[in-house]
């Protein structure tokens, strides 16, 4: 098989040329550049057209080289984890700002997935981590990650519900950041999406009831809480006085609330 014969492909279905770059990229481990400078670069497509007819499928292009670039970093990424998107990276930026502005020390993730957001904080701050998840994949794969940055010593992971496994910790933590699930029951998702894990995703049939759980479970009063939303629940929140922060594309993206004042 040729590089040309791979854009040719994609081509007729109409898929973006930049994610045959981005498959042919990993499989053959030459840059972008290089395969376009040789079309007619040949190897061995027996296994590579496994990968084509997944992703002609719609299964997740991070799925299948296994990594997804998240805040400038790369994550290991493999299927049973929620993929880390573009939209997230702001709720990173916010809580480094905080981070930043507070002298915070010690930070918590609930919901660690993939480790995609709070790995990149702790890259950009000095804080120690704690991260919990429910999904034993999700514990794995947020394992390899933070061993791939050489935080062992800075983020302590570990499988429960909410904060429950860092319970004796809790009167330390002084923001705690969430990309919870957050899809309404009834909501029509594209067929990509279908592929990651549903508990990652939904959240009862107004997608809120992560937070209706979660805000109900602990005395936030010393602390700083900011999270993920979807595009049509800021309202749910601004009734309760938090901060709604809008996204690139003007959607209510982020609410945070700070319990100390």
């Amino acid at each position: 098989m040729k590089v040309l014969d791979v854009i040719d492909i994609f081509r007729k279905k109409r898929l973006p040329e930049l994610e045959a770059y981005i498959l042919l990229k990993y499989f053959t481990k030459k840059s972008k550049e290089y395969l376009i400078a040789h079309p007619e670069y040949e190897f061995d497509g027996t296994e590579f057209e496994k990968w084509i007819n997944l992703r002609l499928k719609g299964y997740p292009l991070a799925y299948i080289v296994k990594e997804k670039e998240f805040f400038k970093y790369k994550f290991y990424i493999e299927e049973g984890v929620l993929i880390p998107r573009p939209e997230t990276e702001l709720l990173a930026e916010i809580a480094i700002d905080i981070i930043e502005k507070n002298k915070i020390k010690k930070i918590a993730e609930v919901g660690v997935g993939s480790g995609a957001l709070i790995i990149s904080i702790l890259l950009n701050t000095n804080c120690i981590g704690y991260a919990t998840d429910i999904s034993d994949k999700a514990i794995k794969v947020a394992t390899i990650n933070l061993k791939r940055y050489n935080l062992e010593k800075r983020l302590k992971i570990q499988k429960g519900k909410y904060l429950e496994p860092f319970n004796k910790k809790f009167s330390e933590i002084e923001l705690i950041v969430s990309n919870p699930p957050y899809v309404r029951k009834d909501a029509i998702l594209s067929s990509e999406v279908h592929y990651e894990p549903k508990e990652a995703l939904f959240s009862g049939e107004d997608g809120l009831d992560f937070y209706r759980k979660f805000l109900d479970l602990y005395d936030f009063s010393d602390k700083i809480v900011v999270m993920e939303i979807g595009h049509d629940q800021g309202e749910f929140f601004r009734k309760k006085d938090w901060t709604v922060i809008k996204d690139y594309s003007g959607n209510d993206r982020i609410v945070m609330k700070d319990f100390r004042r």
